[in-house]
């Protein structure tokens, strides 16, 4: 098999992504930011954590609306302890 060489212009390049699934995506992230892992690992325990702390409280954090779930935070942030 011999090798094809695309010349392409970087918004072609990025449109072309766009176009990736999520995964294909996800594997461009991974391949653009070796820390990627990290930071998806780091989120996903953030999600858990706000999830746990909102029903310590006794709030369905999934039937927030993005602004309930704003003021939530910021309410958590400002606290007293």
């Amino acid at each position: 098999m011999s090798d094809v060489l695309l010349s392409l212009h970087e918004s072609q390049v990025i449109e072309l992504v766009r176009q990736l699934s999520a995964d294909g995506k996800r594997l461009v992230l991974k391949t653009l930011l070796p820390e990627w892992e990290l930071f998806e690992e780091l989120t996903d325990y953030g999600i858990e954590r706000m999830h746990a702390v909102a029903r310590e409280r006794g709030v369905e954090w999934q039937s927030l609306t993005e602004p309930q779930r704003e003021q939530f935070i910021d309410e958590l942030l400002h606290e007293r302890a």
